[in-house]
């Protein structure tokens, strides 16, 4: 009798976090604080809304704003001399066509990169000399109590769709 084993690796899972437009994910960051020179930001969407915030942090000139501004992917960066921002859209229709899209954002002190799906890609450079982003407030995912109010926010309104890792 012979006998032979398969080791089996379980597929890591995604987590699929659904917001309808009045849902979000609130850190509370006052314990722990970002302080960096270096970011970087992945995660997948699917949507069919046009507008919507992914997400935010920071306040008054120090902050990261993602969102969905038109279909389009929306990048601001304010590290407190002046935001950077980044509109990237597709090349045919919108990003808004409820397939999956991989969006990463990377930061490296003034330099900033925000890719959609690996193929379209934009860099540019923060404002002036400041490299850290610190914020000890908050960081939504999905939107926030009050999106139109955020620092940078080129929406007023949530997230309607999925996010995933």
């Amino acid at each position: 009798m012979s006998m032979s084993s398969h080791l089996i690796t379980p597929r890591k899972e995604d987590y699929v976090a659904t917001f309808k437009g009045s849902e979000f994910f609130c850190y509370d960051l006052s314990l722990n604080p970002i302080q960096s020179s270096s970011d970087e930001i992945t995660l997948s969407f699917k949507t069919l809304q046009r507008n919507g915030l992914m997400l935010h942090t920071g306040k008054s000139a120090d902050y990261v704003n993602l969102a969905l501004k038109n279909g389009a992917v929306s990048l601001v960066i304010n590290l407190g001399s002046g935001a950077f921002e980044a509109l990237v859209e597709p090349v045919n229709g919108k990003f808004n066509d409820n397939d999956w899209h991989d969006v990463k954002v990377t930061r490296n002190l003034r330099q900033v990169t925000i890719s959609v799906d690996g193929i379209l890609t934009t860099t540019g450079y923060t404002q002036e000399d400041y490299t850290m982003l610190g914020s000890d407030d908050f960081f939504y995912v999905g939107g926030s109590p009050s999106t139109a109010d955020l620092p940078g926010s080129p929406v007023s309104n949530n997230f309607m769709g999925c996010l995933k890792e």
